[in-house]
């Protein structure tokens, strides 16, 4: 009887798991856009023009996700020009520290990713 009584309770406690809400998109740009106010000291209104150009770049993407149906991924080019739309609105909002200081963070990302790469 208990066993029963546990496997109930551990069926119920996971299938409560599976109906988790998605976050927002609002939600889902907010943690890259802290990142970049962290790392490049954004001021309010850079961080205010990057927050709006993330959450557009996620609405976009989600977009072509939903219309390339589940388990197909979406064009490739329409992805690059969304990223190239993104990346237009950093160049034209950061100042060229920020931009170099950007470079620079990167680059030690991608150097940690050959690294763990190589480790593997």
């Amino acid at each position: 009887m208990k066993k029963y009584i546990l496997s109930i309770a551990l069926f119920a406690a996971l299938s409560t798991a599976g109906f988790a809400q998605k976050k927002t998109v609002e939600e889902r740009a907010t943690k890259p856009t802290e990142t970049l106010a962290t790392n490049l000291s954004l001021s309010a209104e850079q961080k205010t023009v990057i927050f709006n150009a993330t959450v557009e770049k996620i609405k976009a993407t989600d977009a072509l996700k939903l219309a390339a149906g589940e388990g197909n991924k979406p064009d490739a080019d329409e992805m690059k020009a969304i990223n190239k739309k993104y990346s237009d609105v950093l160049k034209a909002t950061l100042t060229d520290d920020q931009k170099a200081k950007q470079k620079e963070l990167k680059a030690q990302q991608d150097a940690a990713k050959a690294a763990a790469a190589g480790q593997n």
